[in-house]
């Protein structure tokens, strides 16, 4: 019964792993397309806890998928929450304790948004 949080745990692991990879080699041309597929492949966790059956590398493609045209509005989101950070820090990060779960809670909010969105032609 409690072995199979560690299959999550792996299939996590390696959705990180191969996340990186793709970034690293993204990021080995230039460093825009690096931020780019950032951004492509920053929502996979929330597939892989969506949807337990998914490979990692199922969750990867679908992802890259549904943030086609969307890169920009979670650039905009990311860049909103900047005051909210440095004014956290400068509390000696006691402020982290709200602005961590209300940043996740955007992001989760995003994803659903652009879950529900339907996907643009290729």
């Amino acid at each position: 019964m409690v072995w199979w949080r560690f299959r999550i745990f792996w299939k996590a692991f390696f959705a990180y792993l191969l996340v990186s990879i793709f970034t690293l080699l993204w990021t080995l041309l230039l460093i825009i397309p690096g931020i780019i597929a950032a951004y492509s492949f920053s929502l996979t966790f929330f597939i892989l806890a969506e949807d337990l059956s998914v490979k990692p590398l199922d969750a990867i493609r679908r992802i890259k998928e549904m943030m086609r045209g969307q890169k920009w509005k979670l650039a905009w989101l990311q860049g909103r929450f900047i005051g909210w950070y440095v004014l956290a820090l400068l509390k000696c990060g006691i402020g982290m304790l709200w602005v961590v779960p209300y940043y996740r809670t955007s992001l989760a909010h995003f994803y659903d948004d652009v879950k529900s969105m339907p996907s643009l032609p290729a």
